[in-house]
């Protein structure tokens, strides 16, 4: 994807991102197809496996992040939302730990359902949830870890959310969300205005 005169990659196998500075003019589309400027570029990207890739087609980037949940914690937990927790956390004990980064997406792409265009009340309140067990949970690693992991939290009571994948450059920085709509379950809007999508599943 192209940011200004840079243009970022993302290895969907790997999870491993590559900031190309100035490189944004060198690459483009023509009916589906990677067109090169540079040759440099064009053998790098073969070296790089990325030319014989299997293609990962991921859906239109989402609406604009402007509302947030707050960040909001449950004063209190019902055993109902203790149980999903803690059912998608073992879940994630072979899900999750030691799966290639493409074996996460292929198990975020099943059991895909169109999420709600807002945010019901009972879904907010199990996000709320989720944010007060979390720290009490091991292994809460980075933001691929916890947004994995609320989506299974999620869909275990029946919704669904969108995975986005977005970046920011100088410095260059990752990160991935949860979104429905123009809302965002784990993060704040304000903190997500800095990040462009590259990748939605």
């Amino acid at each position: 994807m192209r940011l200004g005169e840079d243009l970022v990659v993302l290895d969907a196998r790997t999870n491993a991102y590559f900031c190309l500075p100035g490189a944004g003019d060198a690459l483009g589309q023509q009916a589906g197809a990677l067109r090169f400027a540079d040759h440099a570029l064009a053998l790098a990207f073969d070296e790089a496996g990325f030319l014989d890739a299997e293609p990962f087609h991921h859906e239109a980037p989402p609406d604009a992040a402007t509302q947030d949940l707050g960040l909001a914690v449950a004063d209190r937990l019902s055993l109902r939302d203790l149980a999903t927790v803690l059912g998608a956390w073992i879940w994630m004990l072979t899900a999750y730990h030691r799966q290639p980064f493409d074996r996460l997406l292929a198990t975020a792409r099943q059991g895909r359902k169109a999420p709600p265009s807002d945010t019901p009340a009972a879904m907010s309140a199990l996000v709320a949830a989720f944010t007060r067990i979390l720290p009490w949970l091991p292994f809460q690693g980075v933001c691929l870890y916890r947004s994995f992991l609320l989506l299974r939290v999620l869909r275990r009571r029946g919704y669904d959310a969108r995975w986005v994948f977005g970046v920011h450059t100088w410095p260059f920085q990752a990160h991935c969300w949860l979104q429905v709509g123009d809302t965002v379950l784990d993060d704040t809007a304000d903190r997500l205005t800095a990040f462009t999508p590259i990748m939605v599943v």
